[in-house]
Parts: structure tokens; sequence; C-alpha cells
């Protein structure tokens, strides 16, 4: 558990979670990163205890396993799992990722040039991301829900320029290794997340928010390559069959 006595670089070195917190509260993680938390709430003026309930909160949620297993459930629900868990997540997490790399390109790539890199891909990653989850959204999984008889979730008729939903699913599977290819670059451009020795606490956020990321699109992408598509080309085949 944290401490108001420990400085905001150490409080974010032993728990990665805890840079969402710092900016929630606009606790800046370079210019405050020497600073005990205590100092840093003092100049905000901010309840320790707060940030500190918040700190213990996440670093809860960090420890705890999901509570339900995506592959049981039937495809309705899988769709709004992954909708609300891995969709929410790339459209808060990429912006802030994004944000911190073009701070850390600005300030270090005069010492760590491979920062200005870091930050075009972040930016491609996240057009390309935003983009996709749309796709999916607004005409893939409706037209997927509306071949699932039993499927709980109700959405407005697909409008489609396919004739198979294998056509677009082979479209968003392209995608997702266009994603992994990206991600796979920032992984070589950093050493593997590892920060170096003399990084600010912004450094030590965005490459374990970067690792982060990269643990939640695999799992983002099984679930999409691995059960939803190939469930949707069976049940689109059994449908064909019966009509």
């Amino acid at each position: 558990m944290p401490t108001s006595t420990q400085s905001v670089r150490e409080i974010v070195a032993t728990q990665p979670s805890a840079a969402k917190v710092f900016q929630r509260f606009d606790i800046d993680l370079c210019s405050q990163a020497e600073k005990s938390l205590d100092g840093a709430c003092a100049e905000l003026q901010l309840s320790v205890d707060q940030v500190l309930e918040k700190l213990a909160d996440a670093e809860t949620q960090e420890l705890g396993g999901p509570a339900i297993d995506p592959a049981c459930l039937p495809i309705g629900r899988l769709i709004q799992y992954i909708v609300r868990v891995h969709h929410q997540y790339v459209r808060q997490e990429l912006p802030r990722l994004a944000e911190m790399a073009q701070k850390l390109a600005a300030k270090r790539s005069d010492r760590a040039p491979e920062l200005k890199n870091v930050e075009e891909l972040l930016d491609e990653l996240r057009t390309d991301m935003f983009a996709h989850i749309q796709k999916e959204e607004q005409v893939l999984f409706p037209f997927i829900s509306q071949m699932d008889q039993d499927s709980i979730i109700v959405y407005p008729p697909a409008h489609t320029c396919f004739r198979s939903v294998a056509q677009p699913v082979s479209k968003m599977m392209q995608e997702h290794e266009s994603a992994n290819h990206i991600v796979a670059e920032l992984r070589r451009l950093t050493l593997g997340f590892q920060p170096p020795a003399w990084a600010c606490a912004t450094q030590v956020a965005l490459f374990a928010g970067l690792s982060e990321f990269e643990t939640d699109l695999k799992q983002h992408v099984h679930l999409e390559n691995d059960l939803l598509f190939p469930h949707a080309i069976e049940m689109e085949a059994g449908l064909n069959q019966r009509g």
C-alpha cells in the first residue's frame, strides 16, 4: 500500500495503476515526481486521504481477476462484454497514453530519440483502433446480433454492404494484425517496455501502460478472432442451410 510520505515517482514505480489516479487528480508525473504525496496534494489543495483511498481501490482492481469467463458467454453477452470491457478500455487508454507520449517526445527526445517514434506510433494506433471499434459496433456486431435469435442485444437493422459476414470478419482480422504489428514495434523501441534508470515518472507510467495495453489487446483479439468471429461464420452457414 502506498503511503503519503512516499514520492510520486516511488508510488508509480511500485503500483503502475497509480499513474491513472494521479492524472485524474491533476498530479503531474514529471514536475511533481520527487515530491511526497503529502506535498503534491498540499500544492493542489487535495485531500491526501481521498487520493490514498483511490490508490487503494486501483490496487485492489489491479490484483483482482475477472469476475466472469467471457469464453463461456453466449454470443450476445460476448458482444456486450467486448464492447463494455475492451472497446471501452481502448477509448480510455489510448488518448491517455498518446498524451504522455507527446509530452515525453517534447521533453526527452534529445536524450531518447525513440520517444518521437513512440509518439507517432501511438497516434497511428489510436486513429486505427478508434475507426476499427466504430466499424465493429455500427456494422459488424449489429449484423451478428441479428443472426442470433437468442441475443439479448437490440440493435437497429444493420445497413450492410457485404453478402457474407466472412467479408467484414476478414477485414477486422487484418486490422487486428496491423494493431499487433504496431504494438510489437512499440515493444521493440522500448526494449520490452522497460524504462531506463533515468526515466521520469511519466515515462515509467507510459511504459507500464503500454505493457498493460499489449496484454489487453491480446485478450481482445482472442475473443474476437477465436470465439466471436468463428461462431458468427458458423451461425450464418446454419441459417443459409435452413433458408
